[in-house]
């Protein structure tokens, strides 16, 4: 198989899981199947840009307004095959905005039938959008996204033993969605003598009420932006991951890379990241979250952070053989076919 011309769309190259995972098709594996390039589009084009590729691949959600442009995209690129990776969508998202869910799983369905091939992030997210939809399940891949970020899996594991408080990190985009409003809340709660400590890191449109919510009380410090997702884990020994939905949760998977437990809500792919590398929380429940926080120190911490450690080895890797799996069988699924039929199935999961 000769190396397909592979674009990537994208229209927000803000920091975020979005950007950097989009480091994946730049890994060995990817390159052997494909010529990758990364082209801009602007957030209301409505006429899709004449492509020089084999797979254009778009990276930003579907809505009314965008099934123009997936339309235009089809018209003005009859050669290319489309996927689109969906990472903004899932129930908490929709539960929480979507006002008229028969009209949005009509657009859903709609943009879905102009692709051909739907790619999730997680498992949780893949099976909500089966149902919502309506697109053959064979349709809809599932593959985690993978930051590539350098020095996580190096790092030297937290000491448990020490007497000093356990520092809890959290980090992302000052966003509502990240419900770091609960984690001050609850660190609040403690009050001063808890052996437990809060280092927020990021920055976004909500910085400045998380700063005036957390001004009195001396257990939360807030580190600036994180430009540097190492050096600032070395500062924390275990990550909390709020969220009032998340897709999948890249800053989960680079914490237990980084051997550091993980606390996560129960939103969308993060509790299937859990297995025996942290503690699964109603975030939404503040006696619950402070519980959990409360209850660190009675954890398995060390077993914890080697088991998200050894979960994730090689994570990156696979994920960028499984895109060059699903590129291949895009590009040739009548030899794909034949290998199912000799019992060589194509798989992604």
């Amino acid at each position: 198989m000769t190396r397909a011309r592979l674009v990537n769309l994208l229209d927000d190259f803000s920091i975020g899981g979005v950007t950097r995972g989009l480091s994946i098709f730049g890994m060995p594996e990817v390159r052997s199947v494909a010529d990758c390039d990364i082209h801009a589009i602007k957030p209301d084009a409505v006429i899709a840009p004449t492509l020089k590729a084999d797979i254009i691949i778009t990276h930003f959600p579907a809505n009314w307004r965008r099934l123009a442009f997936f339309a235009s995209l089809r018209l003005r690129n009859p050669q290319a095959k489309i996927i689109h990776v969906e990472h903004s969508y899932s129930a908490e998202w929709a539960a929480l905005h979507v006002p008229h869910p028969r009209r949005f799983r009509l657009m859903l369905s709609l943009a879905t039938r102009m692709v051909d091939q739907l790619v999730c992030v997680s498992a949780a997210q893949q099976s909500w959008m089966i149902s919502a939809s309506g697109a053959a399940p064979d349709k809809i891949a599932m593959i985690h996204p993978f930051s590539r970020q350098p020095g996580l899996q190096s790092l030297y594991y937290p000491d448990f033993d020490t007497p000093a408080p356990l520092v809890v990190g959290a980090y992302g985009r000052f966003h509502e969605s990240k419900g770091f409003e609960a984690l001050i809340d609850a660190f609040k709660a403690l009050g001063p003598t808890a052996h437990v400590r809060l280092l927020l890191g990021g920055f976004g449109p909500d910085e400045a009420a998380l700063k005036r919510r957390a001004a009195d009380c001396p257990a939360i410090r807030f580190a600036g932006k994180i430009t540097d997702v190492a050096t600032y884990l070395t500062q924390v020994d275990v990550v909390a991951v709020p969220s009032r939905y998340e897709t999948y949760g890249q800053v989960a998977n680079e914490a237990r890379e980084a051997g550091r437990p993980i606390l996560v809500s129960k939103a969308g792919g993060l509790p299937e990241q859990v297995g025996d590398a942290g503690l699964i929380v109603d975030c939404t429940d503040p006696k619950a979250l402070i519980e959990a926080l409360s209850t660190l120190r009675n954890q398995p911490l060390a077993a914890m952070a080697r088991a998200g450690r050894a979960a994730t080895e090689g994570c990156g890797q696979e994920r960028a053989r499984q895109w060059a799996a699903l590129i291949k069988n895009v590009m040739n699924p009548v030899s794909q076919q034949r290998e199912a039929n000799t019992g060589h199935a194509y798989q992604v999961t």
